[in-house]
């Protein structure tokens, strides 16, 4: 017997999110495809653009065509600048694998990294030259072949005090069988395996009263300065324990270690990749935070009583669609008004729900200090205490053009135009039976009211997408197969031109 109330978690996520689609456009075209004897070259074009990065000093940015109708033999990588006039300016296309899903730039933008999930999901290596120009690494290590599934974020970072860098790339998004690797790579020696999730550390036994049940985490952040990486729970299958109730826990009490519950199932993973990469057991280098907040995205008041207007739905959240890592050092900038306190150690999460909230959990440096605490301790896998601070930053009650609406917000960004240093996200709707053809629409943390925040809906459907270089942002459209380059002066975001 599977617990509902955690089956429900995560439950509504599976076989509707957008990605979920994608995925089946892919498989139907692709054994629709069988028997054709040759297929055109993708050349200049563009079809499925659904992963786009942008160099970190470069007026350009990098776009992943999937040609998820297989209509061309080869998928590419295309190279735009978006500083010249209103529209994106093709620079270079060079052919890839088809099925690109996911791209990330190397801070220094000496390279960038790209994953194919074809039937053998790999990332592999791009060198950038001073211009910007990818050209596809001929060293054979460095590329990079993961277990099947489809490769839903890829991050590269460089921690402080580190020459190596670390790749972190996440699969199956939002679903029970969500994976997460973590690697090492070096340009002279390629890559190095420390952790995938939960597999590395999670062992379901028969013994246990609480059952044989899996846990999934997924939306992998990075906090460079702190060396840490955070992981937000997606749910469990199987699990027949019952955990204490977040006001019991953040009023003390509730023991975090209990037999009879299991408060990683509700918890953000937190792994010291410095402890990882140092060689210590992955057991020895992890812990847990629970995540708690209420209807309106605040914390609790563990001294008012259960009905309380702070209390009455506080309550353990889990099942996320994405996030993003504010750090203190690393950031593209550093937020300022309206979104001033999510400048240091901050990260923000998109709920998975019918209301899609975009929430603030601050305080990872107090995270990162408690969890090393704890494990040069000696304790393996800790449960911390309540140590994240939720905030709300854009709840979906505040537009009623949303009610009866359901959305995903696949990714975020920071963006910086006229002093403002925000928060920028895609916001697309999910409508049944709609692959390519759903509205979408841009929003910039402008004002405290998700009402009053600025926002514009794309002339384009289908969006899957989008990267911010400046003040300049570009979006993908793989119902159209267009390019939208827009622009934010600040107060208001502007429509620009098509590439196509």
């Amino acid at each position: 017997m599977k617990n509902p109330r955690m089956l429900n978690s995560l439950g509504q996520a599976s076989g509707q999110s957008w990605a979920f689609f994608i995925v089946l456009a892919v498989i139907v075209q692709i054994f629709s495809g069988c028997g054709k004897a040759q297929r055109a070259s993708i050349g200049n074009g563009v079809d499925s653009p659904i992963a786009m990065a942008s160099h970190p000093t470069l007026p350009i940015t990098y776009v992943l065509n999937a040609v998820l109708g297989g209509e061309y033999e080869t998928g590419s990588l295309q190279s735009f600048s978006l500083s010249a006039g209103a529209s994106p300016q093709l620079l270079s296309a060079q052919n890839s694998p088809r099925l690109g899903t996911a791209i990330a730039v190397a801070k220094t933008g000496e390279f960038l990294m790209a994953g194919f999930s074809g039937s053998t999901p790999e990332i592999q290596v791009y060198l950038l030259d001073k211009n910007g120009a990818a050209t596809q690494s001929a060293q054979e290590f460095d590329r990079l072949t993961l277990p099947a599934g489809r490769i839903g974020t890829l991050q590269v970072v460089r921690l402080a005090g580190q020459q190596d860098w670390t790749v972190v790339a996440s699969s199956a998004d939002r679903s029970y069988e969500a994976q997460i690797f973590v690697y090492q790579y070096s340009p002279l020696t390629g890559f190095r395996k420390l952790l995938s999730t939960p597999g590395d550390f999670y062992s379901p036994s028969r013994d246990s009263i609480l059952g044989a049940y899996s846990l999934a985490w997924g939306s992998p952040v990075v906090f460079e300065s702190l060396g840490i990486l955070a992981a937000f729970p997606y749910g469990t299958l199987g699990y027949l324990g019952l955990n204490p109730t977040a006001l019991d826990w953040l009023s003390g009490k509730a023991a975090t270690t209990n037999a009879l519950s299991d408060l990683r199932t509700v918890s953000t993973l937190v792994v010291d990749l410095n402890r990882l990469i140092s060689g210590a057991v992955v057991e020895s280098s992890l812990g847990y935070a629970p995540i708690a907040f209420n209807e309106n995205g605040k914390p609790g008041n563990p001294n008012a009583d259960a009905s309380s207007s702070e209390n009455a739905s506080y309550s353990f959240r889990t099942s996320y669609q994405s996030a993003y890592a504010i750090d203190s050092s690393s950031s593209y900038c550093v937020p300022n008004s309206p979104v001033a306190s999510l400048a240091i150690n901050t990260a923000v999460v998109a709920t998975n729900g019918q209301s899609v909230d975009v929430i603030a959990l601050g305080g990872f440096n107090a995270v990162a200090a408690q969890l090393r605490t704890r494990l040069e301790q000696g304790e393996r896998q800790p449960v911390l205490g309540n140590v994240l601070i939720p905030q709300p930053v854009s709840m979906a009650s505040q537009m009623p053009e949303l009610t009866d609406i359901r959305t995903l917000i696949p990714q975020f960004q920071l963006i910086q135009s006229s002093g403002l240093c925000t928060l920028a996200w895609l916001r697309v709707e999910q409508r049944r039976s709609s692959l390519g053809a759903e509205k979408s629409r841009l929003q910039i943390v402008t004002a405290q009211s998700a009402a009053e925040q600025a926002q514009v809906e794309s002339p384009l459907l289908g969006l899957a997408s989008f990267s911010v270089n400046g003040s300049s942002i570009l979006t993908g459209s793989f119902g159209t197969n267009q390019l939208q380059q827009f622009k934010f002066d600040g107060s208001k975001i502007q429509a620009g031109g098509l590439f196509q």
